[in-house]
């Protein structure tokens, strides 16, 4: 069960961003967009391989049909500390860009569109969620059976994590859409667009 529901959400990772390539943003600028500053880029980039990493060596290993253990275990583990310091320096960072208050007065000026909003907060509950059931399930408190739920949530939380990181990330680094110049207007709205 656990090998057909991680099967099917990497292809819903995958899905996500080409149906929204194909269906809703044809057009799009460059990646040379100053959307963030350089060291949200690099926190950015460090939580994105953190993800990536830890994706490879769990869901890699049970699409495999094994456990993860050897070095899958130890990249899975090593990776756990740069995935929670940048997850919460994202939140940090982008807790206020991405409220879901009235759109600024210049749509341009909007950082985050609603998609990467609402991936954006999916993404950091189902990360709070990982770190959470990982660190509980450490602890001997809640018993074997307790463990064992925790690992189930634990699986699946990092599972939606992934969708909304890769949605997320798409839409971050692929670029906005282009802007349409209007088909009509006076010579010098014509000239300041060129």
């Amino acid at each position: 069960m656990l090998r057909m529901l991680t099967t099917i959400g990497i292809l819903i990772a995958i899905a996500l961003p080409l149906i929204d390539m194909a269906l809703f943003r044809p057009a799009r600028r460059g990646l040379g967009s100053a959307r963030m500053l350089r060291i949200e880029r690099l926190i950015y980039l460090l939580f994105l391989l953190a993800v990536l990493l830890q994706a490879v060596s769990s869901f890699g290993m049970i699409i495999a049909g094994e456990r993860m253990h050897g070095w899958m275990l130890v990249m899975h583990m090593s990776m756990a500390g740069l995935f929670a310091v940048t997850l919460t320096a994202l939140a940090v960072l982008w807790a206020e860009q991405a409220s879901f208050e009235r759109a600024p007065v210049v749509p341009a000026a909007a950082r985050f569109y609603s998609g990467e909003k609402v991936a954006f907060w999916l993404t950091l509950i189902a990360g709070l969620s990982t770190i959470v059931s990982a660190m509980l399930g450490m602890m001997t408190w809640f018993g074997s059976d307790g463990q064992i739920t925790l690992l189930r949530v634990h699986r699946y939380s990092a599972l939606l994590l992934l969708i909304c990181t890769v949605f997320h990330g798409y839409r971050l680094l692929a670029g906005r859409p282009r802007e349409r110049v209007p088909a009509s207007g006076s010579a010098a709205s014509a000239g300041a667009t060129r």
